[in-house]
């Protein structure tokens, strides 16, 4: 990993990372570097199914990354470890026909495919676990559950949204004030900090390397999710978190 991305100076890098590893939610962006040729592949989960899975309480691993033998024990983890790029099929095929017996003895209600229908559940579900429960009960509550505050979850929230009006918009020009009106934020400038603060760059910047730049390849992925089910369902995002 590299120590400091924001730095303008020579990279500092950290130790080197293990063959499989376990990375906790980041509150700023991060960055790896390599000398060589690199085949990674990123799986990611919702922290509730992370806990259902293996227990885990995600806010312990707030801006970490671990080896996966310091977070996952037992069968599993061993079984986790042994899939490698020179078996027969595809990886990622085989991590989810191995989980998959996991998964189906754990996994409660199916959740909405956004960032803001997921947040909006555990919401729902919290409030429901107690009669009266307050809103700085339900805070603490959402923190223990993902980890981060309901402050920088509703920035996640209109980032998402912003994301999504770029995806609607395909190739039409981009006018960043309307965006961020429609999006939630008071002001486009309100939109560039927190944009920045997510991805470390401003909206103008961040769209234009999402075209162009094959290292922003997730964005795009992003984008390309968020623009097929806006075709396919017609759904709008509402605004309140």
């Amino acid at each position: 990993m590299v120590v400091d991305p924001y730095s303008t100076a020579m990279p500092k890098m950290g130790p080197l990372l293990p063959r499989v590893v376990f990375a906790g939610p980041h509150k700023h962006p991060t960055a790896s570097w390599s000398a060589g040729d690199v085949h990674a592949l990123t799986v990611s989960f919702l922290p509730e199914t992370l806990n259902r899975l293996f227990g885990l309480r995600i806010e312990s691993y707030v801006d970490q990354v671990l080896p996966l033998e310091s977070v996952v024990v037992g069968p599993l983890l061993s079984e986790l470890l042994s899939i490698a790029p020179s078996q027969n099929g595809d990886v990622f095929q085989c991590i989810e026909k191995l989980l998959q017996p996991y998964w189906t003895a754990a996994r409660g209600q199916s959740l909405m495919p956004t960032l803001h229908g997921w947040i909006s559940t555990l919401a729902r579900r919290a409030v429901l676990t107690d009669m009266g429960v307050g809103m700085r009960q339900l805070q603490r509550r959402l923190k223990q559950i993902t980890g981060q505050s309901q402050r920088d979850l509703q920035i996640y929230v209109r980032t998402e949204r912003a994301m999504i009006g770029l995806a609607e918009l395909g190739d039409t020009p981009v006018e960043l004030a309307d965006l961020a009106v429609d999006a939630g934020f008071s002001d486009q400038s309100h939109m560039g900090r927190e944009i920045r603060r997510v991805s470390g760059l401003s909206p103008g910047r961040l769209e234009a390397l999402m075209r162009t730049d094959e290292a922003f390849w997730f964005y795009r992925l992003v984008r390309w999710g968020f623009q097929n089910y806006s075709e396919s369902s017609k759904v709008s995002v509402p605004h309140a978190l």
